[in-house]
């Protein structure tokens, strides 16, 4: 896998290879027919001891015409990508915690006990459509809470893409 990662124009960059997918590893595979989402990428920022899970997301995309944009007026649209964001955050949590379905075998090498968790949902929504992400955000912290406790996780953010792009928030947002 090389870099930089792109899903529907939402971009990632990171400065080294301690970055993992677990769409593009066997153990994760071998789930899909039970429902099992993932995070788009993590990467392990070793000097840190940071990993960072991160979700890609567009809801608009203004490069291709062919986009079918996610309007968040719709409160349907809302709850539905609430939802997801919450499936896509607790199953990878659980396949960074447990080997069970032998998903630490598509893990980076260096996450420890002491591993900071970061979880980020990068999201292009639709121009003046960026404090529906607030909701958003509040809500999945309302539900994951218990579970963001049990793992630890230090953060969980749902910024819109263009906020973040450019070095804005971290430098491996391009």
């Amino acid at each position: 896998m090389s870099m930089p990662l792109s899903e529907h124009g939402v971009t990632v960059h990171f400065p080294d290879n301690n970055y993992f997918q677990f769409g593009g590893c066997n153990a994760y595979n071998g789930l899909g027919g039970h429902g099992v989402k993932e995070m788009d990428i993590c990467w392990l920022d070793k000097a840190n001891n940071v990993l960072w899970a991160v979700e890609l997301k567009a809801f608009d995309n203004p490069a291709n015409a062919k986009h079918i944009k996610n309007d968040l007026k719709t409160i349907d649209i809302v709850e539905y990508w609430i939802n997801e964001l919450y499936k896509k955050t607790v199953h990878t949590l659980c396949m960074l915690e447990t080997n069970r379905s032998n998903t630490k075998s598509c893990l980076v090498a260096g996450i420890s006990d002491t591993t900071i968790f970061k979880i980020v949902h990068l999201i292009n929504v639709i121009p003046g459509q960026e404090s529906y992400l607030t909701f958003m955000k509040d809500e999945l912290t309302v539900r994951l809470k218990p579970l963001l406790a049990i793992f630890r996780v230090d953060s969980l953010a749902v910024v819109p893409y263009n906020t973040a792009k450019g070095g804005a928030l971290v430098s491996w947002i391009v």
